[in-house]
């Protein structure tokens, strides 16, 4: 768990989770959504917000979420983003862009009550800015790569990905403007900086190629800009210490896979994963 305060005055406590993937860890999820909100009333969290990859459907990652806020109560608001896996099934790119959910935080901002922070949202995407020059990929290959090869390329979308990016910049630009003179803590699904990403992937020809599906340094870009004081993320099944970037703090700390295929667990249990990587933020 990560605290961070100033002296006093008013504290508005967020708790931030990501890639809990609950249908590929087989996870009971009733008494998931139980514990977790026995955990978040427990530590007295005002806003717990997921940052993506909660399910392979859409559909199911919704309705987690609603029982999730009516399990905690009023005393703490859900927020939630969807990541690619969430895309998958159950929605389409109309209906990420433009869900009437409450509780769903992607393009929209909320100022956070008796601060003057501001949670912007965003489920962000990628525009093969991450590729290393040297291996010298076309976006018309790399879009080939992953309609072949990549979990994304089921995804829909009427727009290529660079496209989809200008959109999500678009969006996260007119966000911060809004928010101007106030303090905020943005959430995305996809990587912001090249930086959090393996070097030894971009020396990998596969790698290379997976890098270009990861995030957007245009993003990171935009943040450093604005002077984002909190950036939180997923996507990569890595957990890495706050860190601060050019004025901007990152949150990077999912829970990923506890398959035998795949064990990114220090344990054997889904909860204790998720309560040992939610970041608890303390703004003032």
């Amino acid at each position: 768990m990560v605290q961070y305060a100033q002296e006093g005055g008013a504290v508005m406590r967020i708790a931030v989770s990501s890639d809990n993937h609950l249908d590929i860890n087989r996870v009971d999820v009733d008494a998931a959504a139980h514990a977790m909100a026995a955990e978040l009333r427990t530590r007295q969290i005002d806003y717990y917000v997921n940052t993506g990859d909660t399910f392979n459907d859409m559909r199911k990652t919704r309705a987690f979420y609603a029982q999730l806020q009516e399990l905690v109560g009023p005393a703490t608001q859900v927020r939630y983003l969807a990541g690619n896996h969430d895309m998958i099934r159950g929605t389409n790119y109309a209906e990420l862009e433009g869900l009437a959910d409450p509780l769903y935080q992607h393009n929209r901002a909320e100022n956070l009550p008796g601060t003057d922070w501001t949670l912007v949202g965003n489920n962000g995407w990628y525009d093969y800015s991450f590729a290393p020059a040297a291996a010298e990929l076309t976006p018309e290959a790399l879009w080939h790569w992953k309609k072949a090869y990549w979990i994304d390329g089921v995804i829909e979308q009427p727009l290529t990905d660079p496209e989809r990016m200008d959109v999500v910049l678009q969006q996260v630009a007119a966000a911060l403007r809004a928010a101007a003179g106030r303090r905020v803590l943005f959430a995305t699904h996809f990587v912001p900086r090249a930086k959090f990403l393996n070097p030894r992937m971009l020396h990998d020809d596969v790698g290379a190629k997976a890098a270009a599906m990861l995030g957007s340094a245009r993003l990171g870009v935009l943040l450093q800009q604005n002077t984002v004081a909190y950036a939180a993320f997923g996507h990569l099944h890595h957990r890495d210490a706050p860190r601060v970037l050019d004025g901007t703090e990152y949150l990077h700390t999912p829970v990923g896979y506890g398959t035998a295929r795949r064990h990114e667990w220090n344990s054997s249990d889904f909860m204790t994963e998720w309560r040992a990587t939610l970041q608890v933020v303390d703004l003032q």
